[in-house]
């Protein structure tokens, strides 16, 4: 009866939790998600995309000892069982059910693949049921090997790593197909507790576990004893690290737009493999311009102070975990040792990114991580909770030592003697010498005297590094600090219209709003151009019109208010020519300019050259009041560099699935938008303010230039924007929540450096080219102080004109004429 009994329960239960069961056939065509790989123009890998960092391999190419590695970490018997382990399983439940025992989960490779892929990670009777009768028929449905291939693809390794050829890639930098003995067998190893074991994190516990791997090896017959005594003795050498990637805005952006298009499944788990245009060499640069320019701009704004403060012996218990966890992290080859980034000590902690912000996130080796349960290997121990002191001192992150380094760092003792100051780094030593804190002045305080003034013992402080020689000598460290200001910079190649470097922000991993493409702002007097080539191009105007630079009073037609348009400076200098005007920027000119020509018809030029935002269409947009994005103003500048011709720009040049159809590709598709002759003035007219106006510091680059600063009311806005015959760019500095910068920031002393310490790196090796000049312009040597053609008896410099606009009489010796009798002006022609 007892046994009719049990046999009524079995068929019963595995009615029960036989219903609603996945199939196991859908694993035949089973295709795990895939990293969606970026490529950049010079043919390198820049970004990655996915929730799951995966690169399939087939279980074929991989040698036996790869193979039997996993066996004998996992289930040696694999080859032999049909998917379950009665004896193991029995030894499993007497086990766990002796309190205080190891938990042991006791399951075969074949039941992994089914909890991982066919089940939900929860731990109850039902689910571990449900995988008891899935397993057999998963073994009846598909060859061993085709079992082995999902588990090595899909299992994780710690570090955001999954599958066995990510993970080989990761931490021995070398394809899974290469690995030796012993680095099979630390992968081997890593996927019981992934992210406990893996030698990033634990390099102690990575090789304990190495050895139970080769032991269990040798004692299979896997390999040879002499070969495994061998790696037991070995270290386990990682690979070299990685050197960060560049293009974080830039990866972001393409990621969106990716999605926009074929759905975030696809992007994050698809495979696709994408070209972009972006050049690592540039986009570095381009970067360093920005962190550069935002600092300068964020110490001239004062020092805000300490991070935090700890007391000494809340400190000494930090420290003591820490240093704790630096003896167990692996050291990659090349490293000189890890030091600790504090930061979380001194932040309230906050929720983990998401999926989709560490796919483009650098990778915090050191830092401990929580396992994803449902892809890690089952367990055969359950760790105690940490105490939140523990647990927040994991959240530190171990970064190698290097030069440039920027962490937090732990006042040890100020030393006003010698007017330094020690800071911890729990892995080194800091001296930070007042000499190079000079600039960090506390709101409401005076300039600092001492170090003193600077530092106090248990505060939490932004260092970077200098220089970095060998322990036990001192590192070299200077005070740091973040920006509040934000700024970006956008940089196209005017030949092929490709966005080589694009630069959102200050940190990505803080912020990642692109305020290249996101952010619309006030491009100020760096619009001005478009209004003078606007009336260039009306006929009645040319570079030598004159314009009077007086204040006035104008009741704006199209919004009906009065309004007194003002020059930066204060200043009214009475009539002067185009030329002069625009390289004096004066808002007078600019406002008489377009309320001459209209509002509409500056507009309409604008479109024409590129801008897509709306802009106000009143007297004010001579001024810069209608908001842009960067992309948007870099590539119009593009438009007027290249003689009027206009193209989209690219960033994204083909998408490829995982199987290399091409899904889209994209080539410039120019159209003369503006007459040549008119955006070649524009050009003409904007060289002035670069050799005479407020852009003069680019004259440095010894080479034809071009462009325009910007600035807007209480400098909530600042911007250069200008080009070569090689790049064109446009940089932007400004508070996110349009906080005015200060009176004393200009788009000349804020954005224009940026756009500066770009283009001495970029141009460096390449010609100084003139700009093209195109049919319908004629050159004429005129005298400067009349505008009249220079005669023999006057000396006299080449000016463009469109033709049929230059002056035909020749200027008389001084003081005999007036010019303005010679000038094209507002009502019509005179003089020709």
């Amino acid at each position: 009866m007892l046994l009719v009994l049990l046999i009524a329960a079995g068929v019963a239960t595995y009615t029960y939790y036989s219903r609603d069961l996945p199939s196991v056939e859908s694993l035949r065509v089973y295709l795990p998600p895939q990293v969606t790989k970026v490529t950049c123009a010079d043919g390198t890998l820049c970004a990655e995309f996915a929730l799951e960092r995966r690169t399939l391999i087939r279980i074929e190419d991989l040698p036996v000892h790869v193979r039997n590695a996993f066996l004998a970490a996992e289930d040696a018997d694999f080859y032999k069982h049909e998917g379950l382990d009665p004896f193991g399983i029995l030894r499993a439940v007497v086990k766990n059910l002796i309190p205080g025992s190891r938990k042991s989960g006791a399951s075969t490779l074949t039941q992994q693949v089914v909890k991982n892929m066919l089940l939900t990670p929860e731990r109850t009777i039902g689910r571990k049921i449900r995988e008891w009768i899935l397993t057999p028929r998963l073994e009846q449905a598909l060859t061993k090997d085709q079992i082995l291939s999902l588990y090595i693809n899909g299992v994780y390794f710690g570090q955001r790593r999954y599958g066995l050829e990510e993970a080989s890639l990761f931490y021995f930098g070398k394809h899974a197909k290469d690995l030796t003995v012993g680095e099979a067998a630390v992968l081997a190893g890593t996927v019981q507790q992934p992210h406990r074991i893996n030698p990033v994190t634990n390099i102690t516990r990575a090789k304990q576990r190495q050895r139970y791997v080769l032991e269990q090896m040798a004692g299979q017959g896997f390999v040879p004893r002499a070969v495994v005594d061998a790696e037991k003795e070995k270290p386990i050498v990682l690979a070299p690290r990685k050197a960060p990637s560049a293009g974080a805005y830039y990866a972001e952006e393409i990621r969106r737009t990716l999605v926009e298009r074929y759905g975030e499944k696809t992007v994050m788990e698809g495979g696709l493999r994408v070209d972009i245009a972006l050049v690592p060499r540039l986009q570095a640069v381009a970067e360093k311009a920005v962190r550069d320019g935002l600092e300068a701009v964020d110490r001239r704004q004062g020092y805000r102070g300490a991070q935090g403060k700890l007391d000494e012996q809340t400190w000494a218990r930090y420290r003591a975990l820490i240093v704790q966890r630096i003896e167990e992290a692996g050291r990659r080859q090349k490293d000189q040792g890890y030091v600790a980034d504090l930061a979380p000590l001194a932040q309230v902690p906050t929720a983990a990114p998401t999926p989709q912000a560490k796919a483009l996130t650098p990778e915090a080796e050191g830092a401990e991580e929580q396992a994803p349960p449902e892809l890690a290997a089952d367990s055969e121990v359950e760790e105690a909770p940490q105490s939140p002191e523990r647990e927040r001192a994991g959240r530190v992150i171990l970064k190698p030592m290097e030069e440039g380094l920027r962490l937090t760092g732990y006042v040890l003792e100020v030393d006003p003697k010698r007017d330094v100051a020690r800071v911890d780094l729990v892995g080194r030593t800091a001296e930070v010498s007042f000499a190079s804190v000079t600039w960090a002045r506390q709101k409401g305080k005076k300039a600092p005297k001492g170090i003193a003034d600077v530092f106090t013992p248990g505060e939490l402080v932004f260092v970077r590094v200098l220089k970095a020689p060998p322990a036990p000598a001192f590192v070299e460290a200077t005070l740091d600090q973040v920006p509040l200001v934000q700024g970006g910079l956008v940089v196209i190649n005017p030949a092929n219209r490709n966005v080589v470097a694009m630069v959102g922000g200050y940190d990505a991993e803080r912020s990642s709003f692109n305020r290249a493409t996101q952010a619309k702002r006030q491009p100020g007097s760096s619009f001005k151009p478009f209004i003078y080539a606007a009336a260039l191009a009306s006929g009645r105007f040319t570079p030598l019109s004159t314009v009077n630079d007086a204040p006035e009073t104008i009741r704006d037609t199209y919004t009906g208010k009065a309004w007194k348009p003002k020059n930066f400076d204060g200043q009214f200098e009475g009539p002067m020519s185009m030329r002069t005007a625009l390289t004096k920027s004066k808002n007078t000119v600019s406002v008489r300019l377009i309320e001459a020509i209209t509002p509409a018809t500056a507009i309409d030029f604008a479109r024409r050259a590129g801008i897509r935002s709306a802009l106000p269409e009143n007297l004010t947009l001579a001024l810069g009041t209608g908001e842009v994005t960067m992309l948007e103003a870099v590539n119009a500048y593009a438009t007027l560099q290249s003689n009027g011709r206009y193209a989209e720009p690219l960033s994204l040049l083909r998408v490829r699935d995982a199987k290399g159809t091409v899904l889209e590709e994209h080539q410039p598709a120019f159209e003369e938008t503006l007459p040549p002759a008119v955006a070649y003035l524009a050009t003409s007219l904007m060289r002035s303010v670069v050799e005479e106006g407020t852009a003069k510091a680019v004259r440095e680059l010894n080479r034809p230039a071009a462009g325009k600063t910007g600035t807007t009311n209480e400098s909530k806005d600042t911007w250069f924007s200008g080009y070569t015959m090689d790049w064109v760019a446009s940089a932007w500095v400004g508070f996110d929540d349009n906080s005015p910068l200060g009176s004393s920031e200009t788009g000349g002393r804020a954005a224009l450096p940026i756009w500066l310490n770009f283009m001495r790196v970029a141009e460096e090796g390449l010609p100084a080219r003139e700009f093209e000049v195109p049919p319908g312009i004629t050159q004429v040597r005129i005298d400067p102080a009349t505008g009249l053609l220079a005669g023999n008896s006057v000396p006299g410099r080449l000016e463009p004109f469109l033709e049929g606009t230059q002056p035909t009489a020749e200027a008389p010796p001084p003081g005999q004429v007036t010019p303005d009798n010679f000038f094209i002006e507002e009502g019509g022609k005179k003089g020709l």
